[in-house]
């Protein structure tokens, strides 16, 4: 039997990043890095099965992750109890080889297995701080304190700024990244730089733990998430690309948030930059996203869709007669996960959140999806707008009300200007990859089967989705797999 060479594969993926702008900043200069990877590999678009309303990250990356559709993975909301996930998936299917791991911020990854060789740093949107090893949980203090730090009773972090520096530096944390961070405070003071900028430091911070991690584990198989392209893109389209919308902004918003996507794309093309330095040549870089997005055009929001966030999940829960006996959790805003340990009073909690309105009972006040122990709820993001902030909001169930005042807030710049696409993107570069080869339109159901084809491992019969040949050199053949994987499925603990 003739050895199959050894590869590594590191997995970057960059929430909804999209051709649609990711071809003009290649032409234009901002993205040198991802260009050397197309000119020396494979790109494509993967488009996603899934359509609205589920054409959601947390339901699209585990396609990705699983192989498996929607219909069989089963996700309905991000952070869902992992027990009622359908799997397994790749990061799963590495580890029970006996291969080596590296999880960085993978969407839905929590909680971390404790059986792996390597390091398991969950998403940023966890449950809980929760890492393997253990001693990696500084990190993700530092990366729930900052998601969560928009939403009250989201905390939870209690660890002093000096206390947790000290922490992260033993972790990896660059001088050189606290340097950029300081100068951009010092900017900010002096009026000289965005607000929105400091979105880009997270996955920067993070950059240097990866690297520490995967240079002192070098990893068969790793990933490396960041979200903050897709916050830019909801946030700031209009301002980038006024051509599509209804209303165009004024020179106040292009002044203010003008600049804000293309910062973020070239901060994507420092992290892939940074990690083609330290990794092996014997590596493949494989550029990702689950879906896309494209313009928030409607005509029944023609200047964008505000954000409408409940103020205070404990008010909300006292209304519903339900306070203290469940334990919400702040997931991605404006999203609050319920988790209950006796069924009545989540029975009671859906049907309070069922029948509460705004203003009239034949306009619903949230919306409320439910899975295992656990429920999903967020103001209903299409009340009609203007919202009237005097209007009474209604709880049938317990007989009380308040004002919408009261209860909910907009507080985002700008509305929302980007929404989901079923088209991502993908890169890959490196041995066993052709050069210059073009996939064309696929499906992200083929990205964890070509994956596992270049890692060498066999592609469990439940997978969907085809290897990308096209993509491949001619000597990289698939191992198909006589029985389907076993459907792991973890418990909270991790075991």
């Amino acid at each position: 039997m003739i050895a199959r060479p050894t590869r590594k594969v590191v997995l970057i993926e960059l929430n909804e990043i999209t051709w649609r702008f990711v071809d003009p900043f290649l032409q234009n200069g901002t993205m040198p890095a991802l260009a050397d990877l197309v000119r020396r590999g494979a790109r494509g678009t993967p488009i996603a099965p899934e359509v609205p309303p589920d054409l959601d990250p947390w339901i699209s990356w585990m396609t990705v992750y699983t192989g498996r559709p929607p219909e069989e993975h089963g996700v309905k909301f991000l952070e869902q109890p992992p027990e009622t996930v359908r799997g397994p998936k790749i990061w799963d299917l590495v580890a029970d080889a006996g291969k080596s791991l590296g999880l960085f911020g993978s969407i839905m990854s929590w909680p971390p297995r404790k059986d792996v060789k390597g390091f398991w740093v969950p998403g940023t949107f966890s449950p809980s701080a929760e890492t393997f090893p253990a001693e990696l949980q500084p990190i993700q203090d530092m990366n729930l304190k900052y998601t969560r730090a928009h939403t009250p009773l989201a905390d939870g972090v209690k660890t002093s700024k000096l206390g947790m520096l000290a922490q992260l530096r033993k972790l990896g944390l660059k001088v050189t990244t606290l340097a950029s961070v300081a100068r951009y405070f010092a900017r900010r003071t002096l009026r000289l730089a965005k607000d929105w900028e400091k979105v880009s430091y997270q996955p920067l911070i993070n950059l240097d733990f990866f690297e520490a991690l995967w240079k002192k584990h070098r990893p068969d198989f790793s990933t490396f998430h960041s979200n903050h392209v897709a916050h830019y893109q909801h946030r700031f389209w209009r301002s980038t690309d006024p051509t599509p919308f209804l209303e165009k902004p004024d020179a106040t918003e292009l002044k203010q948030f003008g600049g804000s996507i293309q910062y973020g794309y070239r901060t994507a093309d420092q992290l892939i930059r940074r990690v083609q330095k330290f990794v092996n040549q014997d590596t493949v870089l494989v550029v990702a996203s689950g879906l896309g997005q494209q313009p928030y055009v409607v005509e029944e929001y023609r200047g964008g869709r505000s954000v409408v966030r409940i103020q205070d999940i404990g008010r909300v829960l006292e209304l519903l007669g339900v306070a203290g006996k469940c334990n919400p959790y702040s997931v991605m805003a404006p999203q609050w996960n319920i988790q209950f340990d006796d069924p009545e009073v989540q029975r009671r909690t859906v049907q309070g959140f069922q029948a509460a309105y705004y203003k009239t009972p034949d306009q619903p006040l949230f919306s409320c999806q439910e899975v295992g122990n656990t429920i999903c709820v967020n103001a209903l993001q299409k009340l009609p707008r203007p919202i009237d902030w005097d209007a009474d909001c209604v709880f049938p169930t317990t007989e009380r009300t308040t004002k919408m005042r009261d209860l909910c807030a907009e507080k985002d710049a700008t509305p929302k200007q980007g929404y989901h696409d079923q088209a991502g993107m993908i890169v890959m570069s490196g041995p066993g990859v052709r050069t210059g080869a073009t996939i064309g339109a696929c499906s992200t159901l083929d990205i964890a089967p070509t994956l596992l084809t270049l890692l060498g491992l066999p592609i469990p019969v439940h997978m969907k989705g085809r290897v990308l040949e096209e993509a491949l050199e001619p000597d990289v053949r698939p191992i198909r797999a006589d029985q389907p994987a076993g459907d792991r499925v973890l418990s909270p603990a991790g075991a």
